[in-house]
C-alpha cells in the first residue's frame, strides 16, 4: 500500500537541525559526489554559462527541458555544486511527478528526505504541491523545475505549463533558463540502467526577472506571458548550445519504445 495522493509524501515546512543536517548530509555527502563521478568521469559533460550563477543567492529557480526521468539527478548536481556546501538554504527543491517516484519505499524515504514535493500531474495548478513549491521558495529556498510538465517525446522543447507562470508570479523569484543534452544517450526512453561514454551538454542562461510582468493582475493570462518569456529564454540556450559545440539532433527512441512495447503486447 502506498501513501500515494495522501498528502504523506511532503517534506517538512519548517525542518528542524536534525532533519537538515541529515538532509544536507545524504546529498552532499553520497549523492553529488556519486553522481559528479558518473557526470565527469564515466561520461563528459560540458558546461557553459556558469558565471551566470555568480553572486546569484537565494531564493531563485531553475528551469530547463526535461528528456528524461532523472534530470534532477544527473544535472541538479552539477549545476548547483559547489554552492550546496554553503548550506541546507543552497540545496534545492525538487518538484517529481509523484507516481512515478514514490511507489517504491525505499525510493519514497529518500525522495522525503531530499528537498522533493511530489506533485500529481493532471490534478491541477491549485494543487497542494504547487503551493507548497511557492511557500518554499517565498521562504528562500532553490527550486529546479521543468516547465514543459513532461518529458520531451520528440525532442523538441514544448510549451510550458501555466502553473509555472503562477510560481514565479507568487514566488518572485528569478528564473535562470537552462537548456542541456545528452541525457536522452545516457537514459534512453524504456530503458533502467544509464550508459556510460556519453556527452552531456549544459548551457546556463541570465537570471530572468519578472518585476514589470508582477505589476499585471495575478491571472492566467500573466502567468501565460510569463511562461512564454521561460521557454523562449530556454530555447535561445539550445541556440547557444547549438552555436558552442554544434548541432546535434535529440533522439528520445520514443517511437522505437512504443513499438516495442505494441509488439511484445500483441
Amino acid at each position: 500500500m502506498n501513501d500515494i495522493g495522501k498528502g504523506k509524501n511532503y517534506p517538512p515546512e519548517e525542518p528542524n537541525f536534525i532533519e537538515q543536517a541529515a538532509c544536507y548530509g545524504l546529498l552532499n555527502f553520497l549523492v553529488i559526489p556519486s553522481i559528479g563521478l558518473f557526470m565527469n568521469i564515466l561520461n563528459r559533460t560540458r558546461v557553459i554559462g556558469r558565471q551566470n550563477l555568480a553572486g546569484l543567492r537565494p531564493p531563485w529557480i531553475l528551469m530547463s527541458n526535461h528528456l528524461t526521468l532523472l534530470d534532477d539527478l544527473f544535472i541538479g548536481p552539477i549545476i548547483f555544486f559547489p554552492k550546496v556546501l554553503l548550506g541546507y538554504q543552497y540545496l534545492p527543491y525538487h518538484a517529481p511527478e509523484e507516481r512515478n517516484f514514490y511507489k517504491h519505499p525505499i525510493i519514497s524515504w529518500f525522495m522525503r528526505r531530499s528537498k522533493a514535493i511530489p506533485l500529481i500531474r493532471g490534478h491541477g495548478l491549485y494543487q497542494e504541491g504547487v503551493n507548497r513549491l511557492i511557500r518554499a521558495v517565498k521562504s528562500g529556498g532553490i527550486l529546479h523545475i521543468y516547465p514543459e510538465g513532461t518529458r520531451t517525446r520528440s525532442g523538441e522543447i514544448g510549451d510550458g505549463k501555466s502553473g509555472i507562470g503562477r510560481i514565479v508570479y507568487e514566488s518572485g523569484a528569478p528564473v535562470v533558463p537552462v537548456y542541456h543534452q545528452g541525457l536522452e544517450d545516457v537514459l534512453p526512453i524504456g530503458e533502467g540502467v544509464p550508459r556510460i561514454a556519453r556527452e552531456i551538454r549544459i548551457a546556463i542562461g541570465k537570471p530572468l526577472r519578472f518585476d514589470e510582468d508582477r505589476k499585471l493582475d495575478n491571472d492566467a493570462s500573466t502567468w501565460k506571458r510569463i511562461t512564454g518569456r521561460i521557454m523562449d529564454a530556454i530555447r535561445e540556450q539550445r541556440t547557444a548550445a547549438n552555436a558552442r559545440w554544434g548541432f546535434r539532433p535529440i533522439r528520445t527512441r520514443f517511437k522505437e519504445f512504443m513499438q516495442n512495447k505494441y509488439q511484445n503486447n500483441a
